[in-house]
């Protein structure tokens, strides 16, 4: 009788607590886990990339800038040399806002504040700064815009879209010459951007905005982890947009968005 207690309080033959999860619920939740930790490493691999990469413009550049400081012949050439590093700056400012966004609407947290400001304006800016970039690679940038195109959108959103698309174009067009158009259809605003890079497949056309995806190989010269376009299609989408992509293999490829543009100066509803 005693052994038979001690047999029992040992719990050696206790049955199973009704609240006690079952394997197929652990094995679950254990591959939960292993998801989380790869999502992790991945958005790591991304941060580090990309952080990475437009260093080495701005480094070379530093360099440039070091033997004209040594020289002191021109002025000039040491003023302007220090204007477009610091537009390569902003631009690495800009790559590490773009990982700030894919934690944000990762974790559900993207917040927009719409306000009017003028979206031909911001394009040429976006285009200026960018410029530095794809000169780096040989590429141009040419712009095509009006006057003015009074908007109310969330201003930020409305630059990482375009920041994005042309960097996009500055990474995959081969050293090709880049077209923004900006444009105002009715109630929408139009953004193009084009180049005559490497293309996209019809197939990888269909996952290109997912997030870590890429239309070539990884480990190819064309830089990059997939995330920009995922950010693209998510703040378009959050802005009540749409964006297509038209391009065939080898021969370019041409990024749509159309946006509201909203009243400029009153009430967004």
């Amino acid at each position: 009788m005693k052994d038979t207690l001690r047999h029992q309080a040992s719990g050696e033959d206790a049955a199973p607590s009704a609240s006690s999860p079952s394997m197929a619920e652990l094995t679950a939740r254990l591959d939960e886990m292993r998801e989380a930790l790869a999502a992790r490493d991945a958005f790591l691999a991304v941060a580090a990339h990309e952080l990475r990469n437009p260093m080495t413009p701005i480094l070379a550049h530093a360099q440039r800038l070091r033997r004209l400081a040594s020289q002191a012949e021109n002025p000039g050439d040491l003023a302007g040399g220090l204007e477009r590093l610091e537009k390569l700056i902003e631009h690495y400012v800009r790559r590490a806002t773009v990982l700030l966004d894919v934690s944000r609407i990762t974790m559900g947290k993207l917040r927009l504040s719409p306000e009017p400001f003028d979206l031909a304006e911001l394009a040429r800016h976006t285009v200026d700064a960018l410029s530095p970039a794809a000169h780096y690679v040989g590429s141009t940038i040419a712009i095509e815009a009006p006057p003015e195109l009074p908007c109310r959108l969330d201003r930020l959103a409305a630059e990482q879209i375009l920041d994005n698309l042309i960097s996009n174009a500055v990474k995959y067009g081969a050293g090709s010459p880049i077209e923004v158009r900006v444009a105002c259809d009715g109630h929408w605003a139009k953004l193009q951007v084009a180049d005559r890079g490497i293309g996209i497949s019809e197939v990888d056309q269909q996952r290109i905005f997912n997030r870590f995806e890429r239309a070539v190989a990884m480990g190819s010269k064309a830089g990059g982890f997939g995330v920009g376009l995922w950010v693209v299609g998510q703040l378009v989408d959050a802005l009540g947009g749409r964006v297509e992509v038209d391009s065939q293999p080898g021969s370019g490829t041409t990024f749509t968005v159309r946006l509201p543009v909203g009243t400029a100066g009153a009430p967004h509803a």
